[in-house]
């Protein structure tokens, strides 16, 4: 045994979890698309493997579908001690690799709840999993060195370990990851269908922050999800179904709208009171959420380096910035850059950029 890890597949995942690593002398690759290994390799995310070279433990960032093949082929060989995946779906996995009369035993399956619209290794970076949730899904074959080396993975690329049932994940994944990539998808097909003005003018021009974030994730990759939502598609269905049901409630309060039924906008009312409730659940870092943040806009003009110099406005004045997005003004010189800082330091933060000169919108 020469290596610690063996990565199979080199995606955004699997290169990520190399980079995060950050000693490709101790992580070994391999991927049967060899443009995507080249790069994960050139990138630094670790060595190629030679197809003989044992290691501790393997890790598999392959399509699930193939999970089960890929992993009898590798216990065949005797590769590794032990074995984990990153899939989003465990039910299915776990149910397709004990078909296959794979080793349980050394096998433990997780999910690092992090990603990007974007795929492949060049979207990868060593920082994706960062104080995010890693799960564990030990099946009851499971021994405890592979569910311990598994962890021991997660913490090592900067993640969160949460244990958890097959079943429990993937109702959970259903609802905070499947649901919400059918949603953008389903939001952002109907641009297709958006008509030009009278004027000419394409109305996705007029397009702000709300749509960019409501559709980020649309931009996936569809292969690539056809293949995860299959996997997990009785959990994923029910809410589909539930949110079509809340969609169409929405419409028939909307033409009521226009023939003043007075329930209407009570029906509106209700919805949107539940939205913003089950959005101050969303957890924007490591367990906190959305109500403990507040916003911060800063006008700039639209050039090279004002990000960078707004950031170190924030930095001296001792302001901790925990995200930030930069919005362009259609057809203007000046942009928008948003920060997002605790709500107790905003005003000492609004104050810090006005005295540094910048125009801090309200």
């Amino acid at each position: 045994m020469t290596a610690r890890l063996l990565i199979v597949g080199t995606g955004l995942i699997g290169t990520s979890i190399g980079l995060a690593l950050g000693t490709p002398r101790d992580v070994l690759l391999h991927d049967a698309d060899d443009e995507h290994l080249a790069e994960a390799v050139d990138r630094g995310a670790g060595r190629r493997w030679d197809g003989a070279e044992r290691v501790g433990h393997v890790v598999l960032a392959v399509p699930p579908r193939v999970i089960h093949v890929v992993l009898g082929r590798l216990q065949a060989g005797r590769v590794a001690q032990t074995y984990s995946h990153v899939a989003s779906a465990q039910a299915a996995v776990h149910a397709q690799v004990e078909t296959a009369h794979c080793d349980l035993v050394p096998f433990c399956g997780s999910h690092p709840m992090a990603g990007r619209e974007q795929s492949g290794p060049g979207a990868a970076t060593a920082a994706l999993f960062s104080g995010r949730p890693w799960v564990l899904c030990p099946s009851g074959s499971t021994s405890r060195a592979a569910l311990t080396t598994t962890r021991q993975l997660a913490v090592d690329c900067g993640g969160e370990p949460v244990e958890l049932s097959a079943a429990d994940h993937d109702a959970a994944v259903a609802l905070v990851s499947h649901l919400p990539q059918v949603a953008s998808s389903a939001v952002a097909a109907a641009l297709l269908a958006a008509r030009h003005t009278s004027g000419g003018l394409d109305p996705v021009r007029l397009a702000g922050p709300g749509l960019q974030d409501t559709t980020r994730v649309a931009g996936s990759d569809p292969a690539l999800w056809v293949d995860v939502l299959r996997q997990n598609a009785g959990a994923v269905a029910p809410l589909v179904r539930a949110l079509a049901g809340e969609l169409d409630a929405a419409a028939t309060a909307l033409e009521g709208l226009t023939v003043d039924d007075p329930t209407a906008a009570e029906v509106l009312t209700d919805l949107l009171r539940r939205g913003r409730d089950g959005r101050s659940r969303v957890p924007v870092k490591r367990g906190e959420h959305d109500s403990a943040f507040a916003r911060l806009a800063v006008a700039v003009p639209d050039r090279p380096g004002q990000l960078a110099a707004v950031l170190v406005s924030a930095a001296e004045a001792g302001i901790n910035v925990e995200d930030v997005r930069v919005e362009h003004l259609a057809g203007r010189p000046r942009g928008v850059i948003e920060l997002l800082v605790h709500a107790s330091t905003r005003p000492q933060a609004r104050s810090a950029l006005a005295a540094a000169g910048w125009d801090v919108l309200a």
